[in-house]
């Protein structure tokens, strides 16, 4: 039988979505009023453009500083054109999180309607501190992707921008040189375009949706050894088999954090992870080289890995053994094939 969930909790996460909701429609309104300025300058552009086409094809009706204020009127308007749709983008991802964040919550608020409090036991959970968590939790990603977008594809764009109008100028006077700049045009795209696919599989990785949870793991483990020049190995043993949605985003981020916490904070550059698939049960081990970590070194906002624990039910042990090799291991209950089935 369904109780009434805990007053406190249950109103602060109602008031929460209420604020994700005004937020969700204020940046509606952003994105199209920006939208409708990217498509102004995208127009703008265009004119421009054509008239630098109309002086490189016929330089001897213009003068030589004519020709370079034209080339300078392109580039000034294909450098608002890049950088409006840079925002454009950073607005678009801004709302994707948030259609997230406002899914996460109405789960939430659907489970904390079902508590029972009779079939709970234990220490009781402070309410209040996991409703901030998750609240802190949604900043710092926030936070995170103003940054990433800011110091990544923004900081890119801007140089793309620039040696793009290296290109034109020199494209009159130096063909041979133009086309060598056009190629380190091309490499630095494809790098922005990189980073890009980087930056989207580790905001929200979409063959987890697509294909579970060790598939998502070896591409993750493929670009962490890609990006920090270390050995992963991974092995999944048992029956591995698709979770509950909401399973397995945790039980990602849960893994995904372990993996970062032992690389960026402990140094390690010789990691083994190995996943064990029980009948009732998801165990994970991790050892690794490196440093121990101090006590408290996990974030002072968001969850906590014991509360992400304590949210899936699970449990965590650490130790360092004689040789130097850490440890960490996780395990975590499943929820049975019928209780996947809605």
């Amino acid at each position: 039988m369904t109780r009434e969930a805990p007053p406190g909790i249950a109103e602060s996460f109602a008031t929460e979505q209420q604020k994700i909701t005004a937020e969700i429609r204020e940046l509606d309104l952003l994105l199209e009023s920006t939208l409708t300025e990217v498509n102004r300058l995208r127009s703008r552009e265009d004119g421009a453009k054509a008239k630098a086409d109309e002086a490189r094809g016929n330089p001897a009706n213009f003068q030589r500083n004519e020709i370079f204020g034209i080339a300078d009127e392109h580039t000034a308007a294909m450098a608002r054109r890049l950088t409006m749709e840079g925002q454009l983008a950073a607005l678009q991802s801004k709302r994707k999180l948030l259609d997230r964040v406002q899914s996460l919550v109405g789960t939430a608020r659907r489970q904390i309607d079902e508590y029972a409090p009779s079939g709970h036991a234990g220490a009781p959970v402070d309410e209040g501190r996991l409703l901030q968590a998750v609240v802190d939790s949604q900043e710092e990603e926030r936070r995170r992707i103003a940054r990433a977008v800011h110091d990544g594809p923004a900081q890119a764009m801007a140089n793309v921008v620039l040696q793009t109008e290296i290109s034109e100028r020199l494209y009159a006077i130096d063909p041979q040189r133009s086309r060598q700049e056009l190629a380190s045009l091309r490499q630095m795209v494809n790098k922005t375009l990189q980073e890009l696919r980087g930056f989207i599989f580790e905001l929200r990785p979409m063959i987890l949706d697509d294909l579970g949870l060790v598939p998502t793991l070896r591409r993750y483990i493929q670009t962490l050894i890609d990006k920090h020049r270390i050995r992963i190995d991974f092995s999944s043993n048992g029956r591995d088999r698709r979770l509950p949605a909401d399973d397995e985003v945790a039980i990602f981020r849960l893994i995904q954090d372990a993996l970062v916490e032992r690389i960026e904070k402990g140094a390690a550059k010789d990691l083994a992870l190995v996943l064990t698939w029980k009948d009732t049960s998801l165990e994970m081990q991790l050892e690794s080289d490196g440093k121990e970590l101090p006590p408290g070194t996990e974030p002072q906002s968001g969850l906590t890995r014991a509360e992400r624990l304590e949210l899936l039910k699970g449990e965590s042990h650490a130790e360092t053994r004689p040789d130097g090799t850490i440890v960490v291991a996780l395990r975590l209950p499943m929820r049975p094939a019928a209780a996947m089935i809605t």
